[in-house]
Formats: structure tokens, C-alpha cells, sequence
């Protein structure tokens, strides 16, 4: 059963959300994430994309999970996901937990990381995608743990926390357009693949030559679905050729 909100203690000023790990087990390595696990039954069949939340009628298919690989300020910043949370909150025009509802699983909230952020900043956002998937399974939600990194340099922090033969979610959309881009995705999967041993890997976006042969050379399983902008091009050339 699925709870309306996480309680909050009143008699404390946290302003931390650390009401939001508890119950949490914490990893063993240098950062100290809280550990996480996908607690889903079955693969999803579809993805939908948080932005069309709320902009069109839901007609959802079934193991159709909810993903948030859109631009941050869509789903984080003062009305956004991590403050509802934190607060107790659900905004009207905002993050509210019947955005939620629905969807078989969650893919959790994917808080960029960038090459020029500063490393602190990045430890944060891998940091904040933990607590909200601990924070929405102890909601009752069915969550798929998503991985982010930037070069070798974030491995360190960027998969601590995930249990190993965990379901992981990763996103490749924009990172194909550069061959460094290119190249980090590709090396950071194949660190993926040897540090969390996942299960299965699901991919939004699309793929390298090179991520298939990392893929398939490691016999692991994984599905891939195209971005939204990649089926919204596929879709108007074929009704250009219709026509």
C-alpha cells in the first residue's frame, strides 16, 4: 500500500531530509549512500516521459514505467521532486506524488552530472538519487535505480550504493553527439557492467557500435528504447511518406 507521504519528524527542524533515509543501510565505501536495490517484478514494456505528465490524457500501456530524462529544471529546483520530498510537500504545479500514480515503476530521477561541475556538486546529485529511491520505495513504489557518471574520475561515487546484480537504468540521449561523449558513455558502461554486475540494463537513447560489442562481449542482458525525439523524427518522416 502505498503511503501519501513520508512522515516527517515535527519536533526537529530538518532541514537535511535525513527523515528521508530511514530505515536506509548505508554503503560501506568512502560516501556513504544509502543502498538501493530495483524492486521491480517484471522488465517495462515502455517508457513515458515525466515532462507529458499531466499534458495529455493518460492512455498508458501495460509495465509502462515513468522516466525522467529531461532537463532538471522540468523535475528538480524549488517545486521539484527533491523538495517535495523533503518538505512534505506536493506542489499543484510542481512535483506531486499523483504524477506517480499509474505507471508500474519508476526509473529514478536522473540529476545530471557534468564534466565542468564541481565534483562536490556531482557527489550531491548521485547522492540525491539514492534517497529518492529509498525514499519512494518506503512510499510503496516499484523503482529502477538509474546510474549516471562523467569521466573516470566520478566512478569513485557514481555506482556506489547500487547493489550488485541489481536492474539499472542508464540514459545515452545527448551523449552521442561528440566522440568524447561517445567515448565516456562507452567506457563508463563497461565500468558499470564490471562494478555492479547488473541484471539487466535499460537504455534510453541510443547506442554506439561500440557500447553493442561492451554489451554483448559481457553477455549482458539489456533493452533499448528511443529517445522521445528520435521516435517524434521516426514518426513525422513516415507520415511525410504517407503523404
Amino acid at each position: 500500500m502505498k503511503k501519501s507521504v513520508l512522515k516527517k519528524p515535527s519536533d526537529i527542524k530538518d532541514v537535511f531530509g535525513a527523515f528521508l533515509v530511514e530505515n536506509a543501510q548505508f554503503s560501506k565505501g568512502k560516501y556513504d549512500m544509502p543502498v538501493v536495490r530495483s524492486n521491480i517484478d517484471e522488465l517495462p514494456t515502455s517508457l513515458f516521459s515525466y515532462q507529458k505528465v499531466g499534458k495529455k490524457k493518460l492512455e498508458l500501456q501495460p509495465k509502462t514505467a515513468l522516466h525522467f530524462y529531461v532537463y532538471d529544471y522540468i523535475f528538480d529546483g524549488e517545486h521539484g521532486v527533491w523538495n517535495a520530498l523533503i518538505r512534505g510537500t506536493e506542489f499543484a504545479r510542481g512535483f506531486n506524488l499523483g504524477k506517480l500514480e499509474g505507471f508500474d515503476c519508476i526509473i529514478v530521477p536522473d540529476f545530471s552530472l557534468y564534466m565542468d561541475m564541481p565534483v562536490e556538486w556531482q557527489i550531491w546529485n548521485v547522492y540525491r538519487s539514492r534517497v529518492v529511491a529509498h525514499a519512494l520505495q518506503e512510499l510503496g513504489y516499484k523503482v529502477i535505480i538509474n546510474v549516471r557518471w562523467t569521466d573516470e574520475t566520478s566512478y569513485e561515487f557514481c555506482f556506489e550504493g547500487i547493489e550488485e546484480g541489481s536492474i539499472i537504468a542508464v540514459g545515452s540521449y545527448g551523449c552521442s553527439k561528440e566522440r568524447i561523449d561517445r567515448a565516456l558513455f562507452d567506457n563508463g558502461l563497461e565500468e558499470a557492467i564490471k562494478r555492479l554486475r547488473p541484471k539487466s540494463i535499460i537504455i534510453y537513447g541510443s547506442l554506439t557500435n561500440t557500447a553493442k560489442d561492451i554489451l554483448e562481449s559481457n553477455h549482458q542482458e539489456y533493452m533499448v528504447f528511443k529517445s522521445d525525439t528520435a521516435t517524434a523524427m521516426e514518426e513525422f518522416r513516415h507520415g511525410n511518406e504517407s503523404q
